[in-house]
């Protein structure tokens, strides 16, 4: 699907680069009419979605600028007299996307505030809401458990301020629109997109609506893509150093990133693992941005520090675009022990275990730390927990211990293949 939607999206933009239309309102109406068009696309009949421009608004009197493309559900109310336009509670609206004909500096610039309009938006409905939620948090509850390497704590307002603004930036990106910034042209490189980003971030220094809560979630030019790494659906861990990639960089065909982004948020309303085929290639992403929350004054007045990873041409070209999905290795002593977890969580001041693990010659403290690493397991105080919805083990004939969330069927999946590619070896 994806490298259709590339090849249409390419075809037709050539046709609107060879207009001779010069009117720039009816141009940008141009390249938004096709992005409406291949969203359409993109989504899946059977669920009641649509795509339409317009607004979004909470409900409270506030509203973003005019957005170019919405992805929404349930009803709007259509703006008087404009056809096709409507105001949309942001609360039903899944995707927004800025439309630029060329994305260069200055449209960068207006792309993002257009869509922090909506981030802030989406915070001003947040606020004024009242009664129960209608959406869960398990996801990014999920997300935080496998980027902190902790499970989030009841109480969120009496957390570690530092961790409480990584939850929020991740529970953030889950509840708000999904924010894509799509240009037909302009950056044209991978490297040419990071340096125009960090750019327009030094520009910007020290104000506000610019920590990992309001980036986009994906900026896609003609030839790259910038991608937050936030949880929804890419993410990273915590660096022990307290730093957090947040923001990564491809040249892997952009549309692709697009399906990922609108089709992930999708499944959060409606499962559906069959948009994801086999799902056991991961995209090549390149670091560009990692975060820290940065304490600035008293009484708690917080921030974010962003550290740029600058990167030469030539190594962000190196290599394939992607890479095989591989689930976790474990050691014979980790596999002992996610068994254990997965019938029960384990108390790290276990005395039997700790004395299991030093006669094993394991130093209980780093052993429970690697399993950490892998993202399935997480702390919980003293106990160590699973990450996962559905964690499964497999044995295979060449002796190692594999372990992965399989609730969409992946390591099944990936263990047919790997048995399949071993039936082969063995009959040749």
């Amino acid at each position: 699907m994806g490298d259709l939607l590339e090849a249409l999206r390419s075809a037709e933009a050539e046709q609107l680069d060879a207009s001779d239309i010069t009117h720039p309102p009816t141009i940008g109406a141009m390249y938004e009419g096709l992005t409406r068009q291949l969203l359409e696309v993109a989504i899946p009949s059977h669920l009641d979605l649509r795509i339409v421009r317009g607004f979004a608004i909470d409900g409270f009197g506030a509203r973003s600028g005019e957005i170019d493309c919405m992805l929404v559900r349930g009803a709007g109310t259509p703006v008087p007299y404009v056809d096709g336009m409507f105001e949309w509670n942001v609360r039903d609206v899944l995707a927004v996307i800025e439309v630029k004909k060329k994305l260069f500096g200055g449209e960068l610039a207006d792309a993002y505030d257009q869509l922090r309009g909506v981030a802030a938006v989406t915070s001003s409905w947040l606020r004024g809401a009242s009664g129960p939620a209608n959406f869960s948090l398990e996801a990014s509850m999920r997300r935080y458990a496998e980027c902190v390497g902790e499970l989030l704590p009841a109480e969120w307002a009496k957390m570690d301020r530092a961790k409480h603004l990584i939850w929020h930036s991740i529970m953030f990106d889950q509840i708000a629109p999904v924010r894509i910034m799509l240009g037909y042209g302009g950056y044209a490189t991978e490297s040419g997109l990071r340096r125009g980003f960090e750019q327009f971030l030094a520009d910007r220094l020290q104000q506000h609506g610019h920590g990992p809560a309001s980036l986009p979630n994906l900026i896609v030019t003609d030839g790259a893509a910038l991608v937050k790494l936030s949880g929804h659906p890419y993410c990273s861990p915590v660096s022990p150093n307290g730093w957090w990639p947040i923001m990564a960089s491809s040249h892997v065909n952009p549309t692709l990133f697009i399906l990922e982004h609108l089709w992930t948020r999708i499944s959060y309303l409606s499962p559906t693992p069959e948009l994801f085929g086999d799902d056991l290639e991961i995209e090549k992403l390149s670091l560009l941005i990692s975060a820290k929350p940065h304490k600035i004054a008293e009484p708690e007045k917080w921030g974010w520090q962003y550290e740029v990873l600058q990167a030469k041409p030539a190594d962000l070209a190196a290599g394939p675009e992607h890479r095989p999905w591989q689930p976790v290795e474990l050691d014979p002593i980790q596999a002992v022990v996610i068994r254990q977890l997965c019938r029960e969580d384990i108390n790290t001041r276990d005395r039997e275990l700790i004395e299991f693990l030093k006669s094993e010659d394991r130093d209980p403290e780093k052993f429970f730390q690697a399993l950490i690493e892998t993202t399935l397991v997480a702390r919980d105080g003293e106990n160590l927990v699973l990450t996962t919805v559905k964690l499964e083990m497999a044995m295979l004939p060449d002796g190692r211990d594999v372990a992965a969330d399989n609730n969409t069927g992946r390591l099944t999946r990936w263990v047919h293949r790997f048995m399949t590619d071993w039936s082969a070896r063995d009959d040749g």
